[in-house]
This record gives C-alpha cells, structure tokens and sequence, in this order.
C-alpha cells in the first residue's frame, strides 16, 4: 500500500444510554482534499449529537462527502438512513460482504445471532433479548453505492482493509499519509490496551485474532477504536 497524503482525522465521540448505562461510540471524519468521509456514524439516536460534533469539527452534514460503514451493526450504522435525507448527495460505501445486509436484502448476521440464542437463553434474559432482537429488525436500511474489497481505496489514501471476524465483512480503514488506522470493531481499547472485541459479539474469534495480526503488520502508529478511540499500536496485545 503506498503512502498518502496527511489528512486532518478527528474522532466525534458521542454518548448513547442504554438501560441506564452510558456508552461511548467514536465515529471519525476524515477531512482529505477529495472530500470529507465519515467511518461509522452511531445510533439513529445520535444523529443530531452526530451533526453537532461534525459542525465542531467545521463540517456541515451536506458537506460529507461519503460515509464509509465498517460493518453491519446497528451502532455503528443507524443513523446512516437518517444521514443520506439529508444529504441526498452522501456517498455510501463498506465491505462488499456486508452490502446486502446493509441495505436490507438479507438479515444482519447480528440479527440471525440474536435469532439463533433465544432457545439457550435463560428464561430471565429472554425478555432483554426480545427488545434487542425488536431495535435490530428496525434499524433503518440505506442503499450501498460503491463496494470495498481488501486493499480498495475510498480515494487516494483511505483504503480499506478487510479484517473479518467480528462479523464476515468487516472491514477497516488504513490511512498510511497518516500512520493511522481506524479499526471499526475489529479491536477494542480497555485501559490503554488494545484488543479483541468483545467475544460474545465476535462471529468468528479465530479470524478475529488473525484481522488483529493483519493490523498489526500494518506501517501505522496509531489506532483509532470505535469503543475505546484513540490509542497507540504499541499497545496492541499479542
């Protein structure tokens, strides 16, 4: 992968409540001279914090130029639906693996996971698991414009990288003009360490660990964490 041009990274962290705890997400704008992208943008609840910080960042939401969804996961895309009325113009990007999902042709593999645990589950989580297979199904769906293979460029210096496990398509985005990448879920930063998503949202651990080694190779400095933000590659468990 050649090495790009610096471009201005700035992560938008927003806070979400649910059931009474409070998490933290951390979307990323990518100010590049094509334009401005988007990595993941939150909940369709966030959408107004969303806007908020971009506006912060000096960025309108007609002026993003395309959002770049790392997977299929309600966290990470839901507001995207929300995003595109109102910038008609956004252009849609993620993992061609996770396309039909994202657009609602076929379920999320999160979904079919939450399906799938009902009959194991104790009676008691039974009803936590309904409402969260319920917020799954009514995540808004959003036409997918352009495809992302592993080693595909968004533009000159964004490029994805393919780094499955999480889910089947995940991918991640590699800014090497900046010596940064932003990992979506395929790592996780827990007092100051970098690791493996959380494993019971981890489809496939085994691929998950070696995404990590695929990060790990890569000529990058820094690593930005959708739950956790920003953090140094050296920190990254082996």
């Amino acid at each position: 992968l050649r090495q790009g041009t610096p471009m201005t990274i700035t992560p938008l962290p927003l806070s979400h409540t649910i059931d009474g705890v409070e998490y933290t997400i951390h979307p990323v704008l990518i100010r590049a001279e094509a334009g401005n992208y988007l990595v993941d943008c939150g909940y369709e609840e966030t959408v107004g914090q969303l806007i908020e910080k971009l506006l912060e960042a000096g960025v309108e939401e007609r002026e993003l130029t395309g959002l770049i969804i790392t997977h299929d996961d309600h966290d990470h895309m839901g507001g995207a639906a929300e995003l595109k009325r109102l910038n008609p113009g956004l252009k849609i990007f993620c993992g061609a693996e996770e396309a039909d999902s994202v657009c609602g042709k076929v379920k999320s593999e999160r979904l079919i996971q939450a399906e799938n645990s009902l009959d194991s589950m104790p009676e008691r989580a039974r009803k936590w698991a309904l409402s969260f297979i319920e917020m799954l199904m009514n995540t808004p769906k959003v036409p997918v414009d352009v495809l992302l293979g592993d080693g595909d460029e968004v533009v000159e210096g964004i490029v994805a990288v393919s780094t499955p496990g999480h889910t089947k398509g995940h991918i991640s985005i590699y800014l090497p003009g900046s010596s940064t990448v932003i990992t979506g879920d395929a790592l996780v930063l827990e007092d100051g360490r970098l690791n493996i998503a959380n494993p019971q949202y981890t489809l496939d651990l085994d691929r998950a660990n070696e995404s990590a080694e695929i990060i790990r190779a890569l000529d990058a400095k820094t690593i930005i964490c959708y739950h956790g933000g920003v953090g140094e590659m050296a920190s990254l468990s082996s």
